[in-house]
C-alpha cells in the first residue's frame, strides 16, 4: 500500500509521520533528518505524497530527499491552501508546527472550540474556533528553557530536571524551582482555559502535544485536558488531504 509521510522538522527533533489508508500507522524521530533516513523511509514504503514543515531554515537536501521519493510534495506555508481560516495579523511569521495543530484540532475535534497546547523548547497556547478559525494564542519560554535559564542566569541556583517531586509549595531549592517552573507553566493554561470559557463557552477543549504534555497534563488542575502526541502529524496530513482534493 501507498503511504502518505508528514515530516515535522522542530527546534530540537524532526519526527516522520507515516500514513496508510489515511491512519497514522509509525512515528520516527531523529535528532537530526538526513537524506539518508528519507531515503531509508522509502525503501520500507512506496511513498505517494508528502508534506514538509520546519520551524527552521529549510534544509534543501532533505526537501530533495524528499522530492526524489514521492510522486508529490506540498512544502507547508501560510500560503498553502488549507481546511482553516487563519485570522492572525501577520500569518507571514505564525510558525508551521501551531498552523499544523491547529489544523488536526479542527479535523479531529470538529464542532468544539479549542486550546491547543504545544509544549516543546517553547511553549504555545493557540485557539481554534468550532467554526474552523485560527484566531492567536500566546508564546513562552519551555519547562527546559526555564529551567535553564534559572541555572544559567544565577549564580547559584542548580540545574533541575523536569520530572519529579513537584508540590505546591517546594521543601528544598530542588522542588522549588521544579514547582515554579512546572506549575507556573500549568497556571498559565489554568488561566488561559478560564478566560476563554468566559468568551468561547463551556465546551472548550484543551489539548495538550509536544515533550512535555503528559508531564503538565498530571499537574494543570481546574480544566480538563486530553494528551494527543500526534495532533500535528494528523494535521499536516489532513493538509497533504486538502491540497489533493482541490
Amino acid at each position: 500500500m501507498k503511504v502518505n509521510i508528514a515530516i515535522d522538522q522542530g527546534d530540537t527533533w524532526a519526527k516522520v509521520g507515516i500514513f496508510a489508508g489515511g491512519k497514522l500507522v509509525e512515528v520516527r524521530h531523529y535528532e537530526e533528518l538526513q537524506p539518508a533516513d528519507i531515503e531509508e523511509i522509502s525503501r520500507d514504503h512506496e511513498v505517494a505524497r508528502a508534506i514538509y514543515s520546519t520551524v527552521r531554515v529549510v534544509d534543501e537536501a532533505v526537501t530533495e530527499a524528499v522530492r526524489r521519493v514521492a510522486e508529490r510534495v506540498v512544502e507547508l506555508s501560510h500560503l498553502t491552501p488549507m481546511p482553516l481560516v487563519i485570522d492572525y495579523a501577520t500569518p507571514a511569521t505564525l510558525g508551521h508546527d501551531r498552523i499544523a495543530a491547529a489544523v488536526g484540532a479542527v479535523s479531529y475535534y470538529a464542532g468544539s472550540n479549542c486550546l491547543v497546547v504545544d509544549a516543546g523548547t517553547a511553549v504555545t497556547l493557540d485557539v481554534v474556533t468550532a467554526g474552523g478559525h485560527f484566531v492567536g494564542g500566546r508564546i513562552s519560554p519551555g519547562v527546559r528553557m526555564r529551567l535553564e535559564a534559572l541555572h544559567r542566569y544565577t549564580s547559584r541556583l542548580p540545574l533541575v530536571e523536569a520530572y519529579g517531586d513537584t508540590p505546591i509549595v517546594g521543601y528544598d531549592t530542588a522542588t522549588a524551582i521544579r514547582s515554579g517552573v512546572v506549575r507556573g507553566v500549568a497556571s498559565e493554561i489554568e488561566s488561559c482555559c478560564h478566560r476563554l470559557r468566559g468568551t468561547l463557552g463551556d465546551g472548550l477543549r484543551v489539548i495538550l502535544t509536544g515533550g512535555d504534555a503528559r508531564l503538565l497534563a498530571d499537574v494543570v488542575e481546574g480544566c480538563e485536558v486530553m494528551v494527543d502526541d500526534n495532533i500535528l502529524m494528523k494535521g499536516l496530513n489532513r493538509i497533504l488531504q486538502y491540497n489533493e482534493d482541490i
